[in-house]
């Protein structure tokens, strides 16, 4: 990891995901446990309706489905820190890993801010709560998709040092020079 972590902490003031924010998303947290494995039935069954999705999930759905359900709750758990940024790190190189392309990351995150959103709109009466709690469900899944990213760049630029010889440093002075 370069300083990741440091741009995690900058977006997060940024954007303004704090402690309520957070304190919002642990309230969701029964919600979310209740029609979690609905929705992620809902997100296997989209993945698997893809060829290039169901050759990748193929023979590992419930497994992966166990995953996801964790996943979702510690969406919800209310600690956003240092150990959230570091897990959410290991799950963006996980994907890198099996050889889900990035592109992929950024559908399914719409798909779930989708069914997040109409969880909300069909469980939350009240519309000023419906909307904060609106606003602290995008943000996170925007951070979690925001940090899967920095680890598919960090791993491009593993790579492209391995197969160049070339030290981190010079490769991205390399890429800082082509702005």
């Amino acid at each position: 990891m370069t300083d990741s972590s440091e741009v995690y902490a900058a977006i997060c003031r940024f954007i303004g995901f704090d402690a309520d924010d957070a304190a919002r998303l642990r309230d969701l947290a029964p919600l979310f446990a209740a029609h979690g494995p609905a929705l992620t039935d809902r997100f296997y069954a989209k993945l698997a309706a893809d060829p290039e999705q169901a050759a990748l999930i193929a023979g590992r759905v419930d497994a992966l489905k166990q995953t996801h359900l964790r996943w979702l709750s510690e969406l919800f758990a209310g600690d956003y820190g240092e150990r959230y940024f570091a897990e959410r790190w290991r799950i963006g190189l996980a994907h890198v890993r099996v050889g889900v392309r990035p592109w992929w990351v950024e559908a399914v995150t719409s798909f779930l801010r989708g069914e997040g959103l109409a969880l909300l709109e069909a469980n939350l009466d009240d519309p000023e709560r419906r909307a904060a709690a609106a606003r602290s469900l995008l943000k996170i899944l925007d951070l979690d998709l925001m940090i899967i990213n920095l680890a598919y760049a960090d791993d491009r630029v593993d790579r492209l040092c391995r197969f160049t010889g070339m030290s981190r440093k010079l490769i991205e002075r390399c890429i800082a020079q082509g702005r």
